[in-house]
């Protein structure tokens, strides 16, 4: 299903916010203050049956995906559009607003319906804008997420995951256990993964001027490669053949398989 018109999603339909939602709000609402930002809020709704893949692109900003315990029949996306043109040229950047865009369908045609956005700008200087995107889901399987720059945090997903950025962190942390092809490529920030003991496949990490820190509490973790160093991890975790590829410079990668993935939030980045 097709849908040309997104609906707004009103602040009744807001649902619960975590704590780490409100420290996110207040983080960029101050964040803009100081920067002389411009910024407009525009919340969407789209009708969805379960679990779904999710397919973004954006021009740059951060990105939160969530599977919400309480988002039933429904994808929620509350975009913040942000023009910092500096506290001279307010009027402008106001106006800039509507040179971005934001769009959103369902696609059907594979076993799951795909949740497609993508966010674009038409203003000349296009660094100048960025695209704050959370996102509440059903039930989230596969994720492919890509932004020029800006964190992007997914929780939850049941299947594989591709992210690229720059200069904000990637944090996925899932309470399943994945078999399926994971990619995060980052410069200038940590690359966070972890999962649910049982997660398998074939680790291809490589930093550059960063370190990789790993715990791993269950599964035939087999580590031994001569190119294996402080910065580098080649290793296979259980028998299956899926990939598990990061690469970063300039920030570590952390990767943690533990009974309980959840449980410190996206806080706290040890392993």
């Amino acid at each position: 299903m097709t849908l040309a018109a997104l609906a707004a999603w009103g602040a009744g339909c807001s649902g619960n916010s975590s704590v780490e939602r409100s420290l996110d709000r207040t983080h960029a609402s101050i964040s803009a203050s100081f920067d002389g930002a411009v910024t407009e809020e525009r919340n969407y709704v789209l009708p969805v049956d379960g679990i779904v893949d999710l397919d973004l692109q954006t021009f740059g900003g951060d990105v939160v995906i969530r599977s919400g315990q309480d988002t039933k029949g429904e994808a929620r996306m509350m975009v913040t559009v942000v023009a910092r043109h500096g506290s001279d040229r307010k009027e402008e950047a106001t106006a800039s607003l509507t040179d971005i865009s934001v769009k959103a369908e369902i696609r059907r045609g594979g076993d799951v319906p795909t949740l497609v956005m993508r966010c674009e700008t038409s203003h000349d200087e296009a660094w100048l804008h960025r695209t704050n995107i959370d996102i509440e889901v059903p039930e989230l399987r596969r994720v492919k997420v890509r932004t020029r720059s800006g964190k992007v945090h997914v929780f939850e997903n049941r299947g594989a995951c591709s992210v690229e950025t720059t200069d904000g962190e990637i944090h996925v942390f899932t309470p399943w256990a994945i078999s399926e092809d994971i990619t995060l490529v980052n410069r200038g920030a940590e690359i966070v993964f972890r999962a649910f003991n049982g997660t398998c496949g074939t680790f291809d990490v490589d930093c550059v001027n960063g370190r990789v820190l790993t715990r791993i509490e269950a599964g035939d973790w087999r580590i031994i490669d001569r190119r294996n160093d402080q910065d580098t991890l080649h290793a296979r975790l259980g028998t299956c053949s899926n990939r598990i590829m990061m690469r970063n410079v300039d920030a570590p990668v952390v990767i943690s398989i533990v009974k309980d993935p959840m449980e410190y939030g996206s806080i706290f980045s040890s392993p």
